[in-house]
């Protein structure tokens, strides 16, 4: 048989992004993906309408997340991830080989991804050596649709300055969407800029339900806009966006009992962290440990090969990010109680 190559040249030369599960692992202690530890509670699933399509929205679930977010339910976006709310952005504002976007490198590599797919410039800004965003740089770019901040961000865990973030939004009016991606923001709800979406109609902000919540196995998300740049997105969105049994997982997941349950686990993860940092500070292998305010933890060794090969040897699954800027770190997933110990106990006994 006669083979035929007919793919988009530049889809055809893409690295797909390697996830947490693409990636994979040995071992019985998962940190790696930055999802919750704690097991979901049993829910009922309403399947007698399951023949029919689910809503639209769905917008039930827009409205109850409108609610929390403290939003109208018509700046809300339900979507399949934060991911998809990545993706419309760049199919819808950015022009294939001609307008670009801003990243900050270290940071979430799906920006790229979709960047690339779409064929849209990509203008990499790093972060300053304390893991700041370099205003004066990004500020000096040209033929820009969209800048992505990831706050806090990842693989680092720490937050961005705000006034910072405030000066780039006020700089783009006009000329560019400032796209913030909340996904951590439940483990430090004072750094979110949704409160700033009144003031700037370039202010987008994705939220997903995958961390905090512990629904990473559900894969909802939100798009966060207000009135001009929803009404593209709602052009380019899927006419189903949520599955109905997702969204019926979303939808109890927001009621008051388990945003309460929500924000204790959060506190408990907060609590864990911090004690695992403590406990690193004691560890001479350990040269730095970036400042988190998240569920996960980014560590440097002085040998990093020879702590991969000791947590892998103990069932440790924790995560290596691809950037010459982290060749020598680790990024942990904040577990249980018991998890972190263990971890602790193999960095101690090597070294």
């Amino acid at each position: 048989m006669k083979k035929i190559n007919l793919s988009n040249p530049h889809i055809e030369a893409l690295e797909p992004y390697m996830s947490a599960r693409r990636i994979g692992g040995k071992g019985e202690v998962w940190l790696n993906a930055n999802e919750l530890p704690f097991p979901r509670q049993p829910m009922s699933l309403d399947v007698s309408d399951y023949h029919r399509y689910p809503d639209e929205g769905p917008d039930l679930v827009q409205a109850a997340y409108a609610a929390y977010a403290g939003l109208q339910p018509d700046q809300v976006l339900a979507l399949r991830g934060a991911d998809e709310a990545i993706d419309l952005l760049l199919r819808a504002y950015c022009r294939a080989g001609t307008d670009g976007i801003i990243i900050s490198t270290p940071t979430y590599g799906m920006y790229q991804v979709c960047a690339n797919i779409q064929n849209a410039n990509v203008i990499d800004v790093p972060l300053t050596e304390n893991y700041q965003l370099d205003v004066p740089s990004i500020l000096a770019q040209e033929g820009i649709k969209l800048v992505f901040i990831c706050n806090p961000n990842n693989p680092t865990g720490n937050s961005f300055n705000r006034e910072d973030i405030l000066t780039i939004l006020r700089f783009f009016e006009g000329r560019a969407l400032v796209v913030i991606d909340e996904a951590y923001i439940e483990f430090c709800p004072g750094e979110s800029l949704v409160s700033e979406m009144v003031n700037f109609e370039n202010l987008v902000v994705v939220r997903t339900m995958s961390k905090a919540f512990g629904l990473a196995g559900v894969h909802v998300g939100y798009l966060l806009a207000n009135e001009t740049v929803m009404v593209m997105m709602r052009k380019v969105s899927a006419p189903y966006p949520l599955a109905d049994p997702c969204a019926q997982i979303a939808l109890q997941s927001l009621n008051e009992n388990a945003t309460q349950l929500m924000n204790q686990q959060v506190h408990q993860i907060s609590q864990i962290r911090d004690s695992f940092c403590e406990a690193l500070a004691d560890i001479p292998d350990v040269t730095n440990v970036v400042h988190s305010v998240t569920n996960f933890v980014l560590v440097f060794f002085g040998n990093n090969e020879a702590t991969w090969e000791a947590l892998t040897e103990a069932g440790v699954v924790a995560r290596r990010i691809p950037h010459s800027r982290l060749a020598e770190a680790i990024r942990f997933t904040i577990g249980t109680t018991e998890q972190m110990a263990m971890v602790i106990h193999i960095l101690k006994r090597l070294s």
